[in-house]
């Protein structure tokens, strides 16, 4: 049966889906100790048919689609990859796509491919080689896809799971990123104690004090290279506390993501839906199958400012960026609290307070996106 996405007619889902997920295999060549998806799934690859049938779910819709390819590690089913990117064209609405990916497996015909095609790309790196060999392994392996999208111009940008493994050295990640002129951001999600991260204590969430360190380290760090740099590195979180003081001061409300929004959709490969791939395989939150939708169950409410005691001196107070509601759903209470830390060290970030904006804000592409 012919499932394209061309066509025209109702999608099953009710709510509009502006956030699309693919989970193309959950097969990996990696085991990261704080995998958020590890052993939750049996290793398998997509269909072609699931695939199609998830991109017409959200082929309805006015604002703009954000798809993104992931995994497991999306490179190893490079046909599904290309499958996805030209189905993709076919949708009658304005698409974005995007791939997450370890790097470990990029090769110059994969590259070009997807840079014809305008795919954003983003690598999951945290830090230097030493960090990424002790914490991901095969560190030589995904530099040299760095060095990759560096020959062939493809700008990319970097996820980093901050831990307790590396959030004393996250200036280091800026510096060697520094050499890469297609580097264009670096993207801080706190580990998620989900998956192989609940059993595997090898790496663990860091501690407050050290967040704190690590992060005035690497601000002083990007403030460094980016005076040499033609087209500065940004930091994703830096980026959105920006827009928070920004929009706080008209008085705004947000919502951390797409998927607190109810506007995401997580596919895995067996076509089980779920509303972001943070929770996948979890049964409180499925929402049926590619076949038999149903309606995306809600996220518990739990903002991040219920947590706190008193967010009256907060500069954010007015207009909380809050927090991953995966994280803040699977993370422990004074673990949760590490977004609040991050967040106020940030806000008072020369040029972060209103009126004292250094330049407009841009936002990373190919990171989480938040809702206006």
């Amino acid at each position: 049966m012919n499932t394209g996405v061309g066509r025209s007619g109702k999608s099953p889902i009710n709510s509009p889906v502006n956030s699309l997920v693919l989970v193309l295999t959950t097969r990996c060549q990696l085991r990261c100790p704080y995998c958020s998806q590890g052993e939750m799934l049996p290793r398998q690859d997509m269909s072609p048919e699931v695939l199609r049938k998830a991109l017409l779910l959200a082929s309805q819709g006015t604002r703009p689609l954000q798809i993104q390819l992931t995994g497991g590690e999306p490179t190893l089913v490079p046909e599904l990859v290309r499958l996805a990117i030209t189905e993709a064209a076919q949708i009658k609405r304005f698409c974005t796509l995007a791939i997450q990916t370890n790097g470990v497996q990029l090769d110059t015909h994969m590259v070009r491919f997807w840079k014809k095609h305008g795919l954003q790309v983003g690598v999951s790196l945290d830090g230097t080689p030493r960090i990424q060999e002790a914490v991901r392994g095969q560190a030589g392996a995904t530099l040299r896809g760095l060095l990759l999208l560096e020959e062939e111009g493809v700008p990319f940008n970097i996820t980093t799971v901050l831990s307790s493994a590396n959030v004393q050295e996250l200036d280091r990640l800026v510096w060697l990123l520094a050499g890469f002129e297609q580097a264009r951001g670096i993207g801080l999600d706190i580990l998620v104690q989900r998956g192989r991260a609940a059993r595997n204590k090898q790496v663990s969430l860091p501690d407050k004090k050290h967040v704190i360190q690590g992060l005035e380290r690497l601000l002083l760090a990007l403030e460094t290279v980016n005076r040499e740099r033609n087209t500065p590195l940004r930091l994703r979180e830096l980026d959105l506390v920006r827009r928070c003081l920004q929009q706080g001061q008209q008085g705004r409300s947000r919502t951390f993501c797409l998927a607190a929004c109810g506007e995401s959709l997580a596919v895995a490969p067996d076509g089980r839906l779920f509303p972001c791939a943070q929770v996948l395989g979890e049964a409180r939150f499925s929402a049926g199958t590619v076949d038999a939708p149903q309606p995306v169950p809600p996220f518990p409410a739990l903002p991040l400012n219920s947590l706190q005691k008193d967010c009256s001196s907060c500069l954010l107070r007015l207009h909380c960026p809050d927090d991953c509601p995966s994280r803040l759903s699977h993370n422990q209470a004074e673990e949760r609290l590490l977004a609040c830390t991050l967040y106020q060290i940030l806000a008072h970030y020369p040029g972060c307070e209103p009126g004292q904006e250094r330049a407009t804000p841009t936002v990373v592409v190919n990171q989480t996106e938040h809702c206006p």
